[in-house]
């Protein structure tokens, strides 16, 4: 797998620069370089379980709470995910500096680096072809604007048969994986350089809460500000 590093915003710049030439890259950040590229169907204590059907259980009585009907399971999946049930979907974005925010946001203080992933698929859902539960291998899926944070983080997952094992061990022959490391030190700047750029909770969280928090931030980091 290629790796980057990243010490400061010229750096980040840099390395994003190279996956302009095409649209098709998705991106994801971990708070730590060292946790797997797996769904949380695919990790403890959720591996012991049924995943496909706690999803059925959950939408019997999901459709109490919507206002109209999703035209398929895979629009099913995608709010089911969206909303905290534990799927075989692993979030992506289109945006590289939604999956920095995600890195970064709330890095805890640990001897762990931050990182991102740049991914490159050649393989998409086909909604008539497949059902969740008839699904093989990985695959690109590109929601219906079924939820207002989906669409305001530019989201889309990889939707994986085999939740357990991790995305670099299943993805295609022909698929691309990078990662991006961020050091340390760059951790805060970064932070306050994509506010700059307009990505902040309020702007990925469209709702009271990510203005709370983004206003709470903006608060407790005063004398950045005022430097």
């Amino acid at each position: 797998m290629v790796t980057h590093s990243v010490k400061g915003f010229n750096d980040l710049h840099s390395v994003l620069s190279q996956y302009r030439t095409s649209n098709k890259w998705v991106f994801r950040g971990h708070e730590s370089e060292l946790w797997e590229l797996k769904p949380r169907a695919g990790r403890a204590p959720y591996n012991k379980s049924d995943d496909l059907v706690m999803f059925k259980a959950w939408k019997r009585r999901a459709i109490e709470y919507v206002n109209s009907s999703p035209t398929d399971d895979w629009d099913w999946l995608a709010i089911a995910q969206h909303h905290g049930l534990v799927t075989r979907l692993l979030d992506w974005s289109l945006n590289p500096l939604v999956a920095v925010f995600f890195a970064i946001a709330n890095k805890p203080k640990s001897g762990d680096k931050a990182c991102m992933y740049a991914y490159y698929p050649n393989r998409y859902i086909d909604a008539k072809a497949h059902s969740p539960s008839s699904f093989e291998g990985v695959a690109l899926l590109k929601p219906n604007g079924v939820a207002p944070r989906i669409s305001r983080q530019g989201g889309l997952f990889t939707m994986h048969g085999a939740p357990s094992v991790p995305l670099n061990e299943s993805m295609g022959k022909n698929d691309k994986l990078e990662k991006i490391i961020f050091e340390p030190e760059c951790i805060k700047d970064l932070i306050f350089e994509i506010n700059h750029y307009g990505i902040n909770y309020a702007s990925i969280f469209p709702d009271l809460d990510g203005l709370s928090r983004h206003v709470n931030w903006h608060t407790e980091n005063a004398k950045y500000w005022m430097s």
